[in-house]
Parts: structure tokens; C-alpha cells; sequence
């Protein structure tokens, strides 16, 4: 198994770095639409330092995929292409190519369909899909002149089989902050300045982050080393402590389903346990319906402290 896991783990990045190379080129060479809809730094630092993942990572990572061949399962029978390109150009000259992941031509319409793989249910999409979308459409309007352009994005937990479609209208001013986006990316890996560093929710996963402003926002000082190692176990065991949270949801479920409250695992007991709700006040409905006696009983609460590694 060690001589198994070692090849795993010296060829699976090799075979990866070599799909995205045959199928999306050299992404240093030109800004991509999923760049401009995060943080920009990490996309400057990406194409100057070829950011490295690790195993586990780009397993995640390999879910777009995965998501993308379901949803191409879900569009047979339409006129759906794949890995549909549009480019463009920033004002400074550098070159924008959007990979599109579907393009549903109808004739007059084409349509744009944008695969998203996600770990939670999603009510709305997020602003940075939205954005990425926006500079996809643009690009396409501008290649097929004349034709009018729709988005979706499809959004899939490949996990549980959730899936959601949100419909993405073509709005000119969102084009115009994608593409600013773009003008200002392409200025910084012209230029090689980096730009300005923005929070983001994969801001722990991140190759950059050490450094990052956005998270460090200028500290320099370091734990001590004893103590940096019990901060390094605890960035390592919110994996773990998420993956404990999903078993937990799958045995529940599986508990609630056959109606059993108390069962052996082996040498383990497995109880299900519920709680009768307490009746509580909705402070929303009465600061709405009663603000007099709402403004009586306000008071400030006495806050508490929490620790976060990222």
C-alpha cells in the first residue's frame, strides 16, 4: 500500500497539471473568468508562482469535473457544446480567455452554462460566480455578434445530490466591474505589482496566506515554536472536525429514517437524542410589532471571545 499511495501521490499532480495544460493552455499567460471573480492577489500570485496543492486538495478540486460530466448528462438532447471559448483583450493588451464550461446554442439564443461544485445547499449564487458569469456572457455576446445571451449557473453537491439552477441575466453593469477586475489584473502582472489582497471563504486553503494582508492585516509576530505547533494541529483538525459534522448527519439521518433511538457499533452504543424545543421570543416580531417594549428591555449582551485558524 505505501509503494501505491507514494505513486498516487507523485503522479496524480502530474496527470492533473497536464489536463489543465492540454485543455486551458498556460493560465499564466492570459486572464481566465474565474480569476477576476475572487481575490486578485491570489490570482497574480497563482500565475507568477504556479500555486501548488496538495493531495487532498486537488481531489477536492477534481469535483467541477465530476460536476461537469453530471450536468452534461443532464443537457443531452440539447445543441449543448463543452469548453466553449470566448476572448478578449484588457486595455493594456493582455489577453482574456473565458473557458466556457457549456454554451446551449439555440440559434438566435445561446445560452451560457456555468458548473459550480459546492459542500453546502446554496440559496443564491455567489457574487463571485455572478461576476464570472457576467465576463463569460460579455465575451460570447461579443464573439457571436448579432445573438442574444443567457446564463445559469448549476450548482451541485456531489455529495448528497443536491443540485440548484439560478438564472443569470446579462447586466451591463456587472460586465463593466468584471472586466475592471480584468484591467486591473492585467495592469498588475504587466506592471509586477501585486494587487490588492481581498477576503475570501477559501482564504484557509489558500497557498498565499501566509503573507496575505487581508488576514494578517500587517502583524508580523510569531507564536512561540511550542505554541505555533499546537496552532498548526488545530488548522489541521478543522478538516477533520467537518468530516466528524457530515458522518454525524449521515448516521442520523440513517437513525431517524428506520426510527431507531439506541443501537451497538461493535463496542460502541450510538444513541439518538432529542429535545423538546423551548418556547422563546421572536425579538424581530416584537421590535417590529412592539418597538415601546422592545427599547425597555434592550441591553447589550456581554460579548464573548473565539479563536480562528486560517
Amino acid at each position: 500500500m505505501c509503494k501505491l499511495k507514494n505513486y498516487i501521490d507523485e503522479n496524480l499532480p502530474k496527470v492533473l497539471k497536464q489536463d489543465t495544460a492540454t485543455s486551458l493552455g498556460d493560465r499564466s499567460k492570459y486572464i481566465g473568468a474565474s480569476d477576476i471573480g475572487g481575490c486578485l492577489r491570489k490570482a497574480y500570485l497563482s500565475k507568477l508562482k504556479h500555486e501548488k496543492h496538495d493531495i487532498q486538495q486537488l481531489i477536492v478540486f477534481e469535483r467541477g469535473h465530476v460536476a461537469e460530466t453530471i450536468i452534461a448528462k443532464m443537457l443531452k438532447g440539447t445543441p449543448a457544446k463543452q469548453q466553449v471559448e470566448a476572448v478578449g483583450k484588457a486595455k493594456n493588451g493582455f489577453p482574456i480567455r473565458a473557458h466556457l464550461d457549456f454554451e446551449v446554442d439555440f440559434g438566435p439564443v445561446s445560452v451560457v452554462i456555468e458548473a459550480k461544485s459546492t459542500s453546502i445547499p446554496v440559496d443564491e449564487p455567489y457574487y463571485s460566480w455572478i461576476l464570472q458569469e457576467q465576463l463569460q456572457m460579455g465575451l460570447l455576446k461579443n464573439k457571436n455578434k448579432g445573438k442574444a445571451v443567457r446564463g445559469y449557473i448549476v450548482a451541485i453537491d456531489v455529495n448528497t445530490g443536491w443540485y440548484k439552477t439560478f438564472k443569470v441575466e446579462p447586466n451591463q453593469a456587472l460586465y463593466d466591474i468584471a472586466m475592471n477586475r480584468a484591467n486591473i489584473l492585467a495592469e498588475a502582472l504587466v506592471n509586477k505589482q501585486e494587487p490588492e489582497a481581498e477576503a475570501q471563504l477559501y482564504c484557509a486553503k489558500c497557498s498565499f496566506k501566509g503573507d496575505c494582508p487581508a488576514i494578517t492585516c500587517g502583524v508580523t509576530d510569531q507564536l512561540p515554536e511550542d505554541v505555533i505547533e499546537v496552532a498548526k494541529k488545530i488548522a489541521s483538525l478543522n478538516k477533520v472536525e467537518k468530516e466528524i459534522k457530515a458522518l454525524k448527519t449521515q448516521l442520523k439521518d440513517y437513525m431517524e429514517a428506520t426510527e431507531t433511538r439506541i443501537v451497538k457499533a461493535d463496542n460502541h452504543t450510538v444513541s439518538l437524542i432529542s429535545r423538546k424545543g423551548k418556547k422563546t421570543v421572536d425579538i424581530d416580531l416584537m421590535k417590529q410589532m412592539m418597538p415601546d417594549v422592545y427599547s425597555k428591555f434592550e441591553c447589550n449582551d456581554s460579548g464573548y471571545s473565539y479563536l480562528k485558524v486560517v
